[in-house]
C-alpha cells in the first residue's frame, strides 16, 4: 500500500486536499479527510505528468488535476506516463538525445 497526500481539482471538485491510497489489491481509493471519496480498479485509471508537480488524472472516465507532495514518489508508484515528444514541457527528448 502506497499514500499520498496533496490537491486535487476536477470539473465536479473544488481545489482540495485529499490522501491517495494505491492498495495491494490494484485499487486507488480517494479520502477527503476521513471521508472515503471513492473506490476504483486501477485498470481504470491513467495518469500523465504534465508538469514537475502536476499530474493529469483520468479516473473512470473523469479528469482531475493532481499536485502530490511527493511527485517523485506518486509517479513511480502510479506508472505515470511522461510525454517525450520534441514539444514536452521537460525537454526530456533533447536531454537524452545529448547523452548519446
Amino acid at each position: 500500500m502506497a499514500i499520498y497526500e496533496g490537491r486535487m481539482q476536477g470539473d465536479s471538485l473544488d481545489l482540495s486536499h485529499v490522501t491517495l491510497r494505491l492498495d495491494d489489491d490494484k485499487r486507488l481509493r480517494i479520502f477527503a479527510g476521513p471521508v472515503a471519496v471513492g473506490s476504483w480498479p486501477m485498470s481504470r485509471v491513467s495518469a500523465e505528468r504534465t508538469s514537475i508537480y502536476r499530474f493529469s488524472l483520468n479516473i473512470d472516465g473523469e479528469l482531475f488535476e493532481f499536485f502530490p507532495e511527493d511527485p517523485l514518489g506518486f509517479s513511480d508508484e502510479i506508472g505515470a506516463v511522461v510525454d517525450l515528444t520534441r514539444t514536452s514541457r521537460f525537454s526530456l527528448k533533447e536531454a537524452i538525445e545529448r547523452t548519446r
